[in-house]
């Protein structure tokens, strides 16, 4: 599973304290094409939204209450600067959520 995926979940993990739920995206494209890859993470990343928002994790964790969600996207090439500024829009259009991404370069 990766970034191309779209409508499947790469990874989910609850964290050690049972509060948050994780979702994994795995982002292995280079950013020779930006344009291409922006379209694909913004499609990845709205699919992901809709499963927390339709609660489709309860599926896995019927009886989970959590009171975060972060949505981890793990990047196999630094990130660029229109990416950095696409994370930082859609973290802030899910401020008042219980909804976060975060970016990790591996």
């Amino acid at each position: 599973m990766s970034i191309e995926d779209i409508n499947k979940v790469d990874g989910i993990a609850v964290s050690e304290d049972g509060k948050e739920l994780f979702l994994l995206i795995t982002d292995h494209m280079s950013w020779k094409n930006e344009y291409e890859h922006l379209i694909k993470l913004q499609d990845k990343v709205n699919s992901y939204i809709s499963y927390l928002e339709s609660e489709q994790y309860k599926e896995l964790y019927p009886d989970k209450q959590f009171l975060a969600y972060c949505i981890e996207i793990h990047f196999k090439y630094s990130i660029t600067e229109n990416c950095s500024k696409f994370i930082q829009v859609v973290n802030n259009q899910l401020s008042e959520s219980s909804i976060k991404i975060k970016a990790i370069i591996v």
